[in-house]
């Protein structure tokens, strides 16, 4: 048996728990419109979330300094509208930003509520399409430019764009998933978890004794347990994931 309990926690070596993000926070683009980039270089990944109306289309140019217009030929653009999301890239002068030929932003999340959408999406760092903007992987600066429409048809946006120059710390928040409870632990029914303070949902799984994934759904701060009834009893592992940090802790069934 303690062979067994050993070999699963080699499964989830210590380094998951300490994932290196650099954020910009949240940046505010208008009155009514924000956006945050989290670069996480433990899993190459870059992680976007935008705020705004949901009646109106959504634009923004990662790397593009403002001085620029509307950047240089093939500049990265992403685009919210009707159709979704779209990754785009500049024209040389004015005019309607490209499809990419290859659409690497990927939505995990787009919801709406009382006329402000939050939508996030990720993508790897660099994509290898020389259309997508290469992240830094360390404190940097970084400068974008935005646009909104006045639907959500894409089109022109008359005055309502501008730019601006964010900045990629380290965040604070990288192992804020350490801080996550379980209780009562030992436990033979309902166990809860407790997410740390800003985190509102999270996937979960757990794994038994064995290494096999028994359950796997989502945690919020409104819905917390989970019925381990029919587990056998034992050691098991729950592991919380919440953008790109993942952090893991044990608890016994009777």
């Amino acid at each position: 048996m303690k062979t067994i309990i050993y070999s699963i926690l080699l499964l989830f070596p210590c380094s998951i728990l300490y994932a290196q993000t650099y954020t910009t926070g949240v940046v505010n683009l208008d009155t009514d419109y924000t956006a945050r980039f989290d670069v996480n270089t433990s899993t190459n990944k870059v992680t976007m979330t935008l705020i705004g109306p949901d009646n109106r289309w959504l634009g923004i140019g990662p790397g593009i300094s403002t001085g620029l217009g509307m950047g240089n030929l093939g500049d990265d653009a992403v685009v919210y509208n009707s159709t979704g999301l779209e990754d785009r890239n500049m024209p040389s002068g004015t005019g309607m930003p490209n499809l990419d030929s290859s659409q690497d932003w990927s939505v995990s999340s787009n919801t709406t509520n009382a006329g402000v959408r939050t939508l996030i999406a990720t993508r790897d760092i660099n994509t290898g399409d020389s259309n997508d903007y290469v992240f830094p992987s360390s404190a940097s600066s970084l400068p974008i430019l935005w646009a909104k429409g006045s639907s959500l048809s894409f089109g022109y946006h008359g005055s309502n764009k501008s730019g601006t120059v964010a900045n990629l710390t380290l965040s604070q928040d990288t192992n804020i998933l350490n801080e996550f409870k379980l209780y009562p632990n030992p436990v033979t029914s309902l166990l809860k978890i407790e997410l740390p303070g800003p985190i509102q949902k999270a996937n979960i799984e757990v794994y038994n004794s064995l290494g096999k994934i028994i359950y796997s759904g989502e945690v919020t701060k409104l819905m917390s347990s989970v019925d381990v009834t029919r587990f056998n009893s034992g050691l098991h592992l729950v592991k919380l994931t919440y953008l790109e940090s993942t952090n893991t802790k044990r608890f016994v069934k009777y």
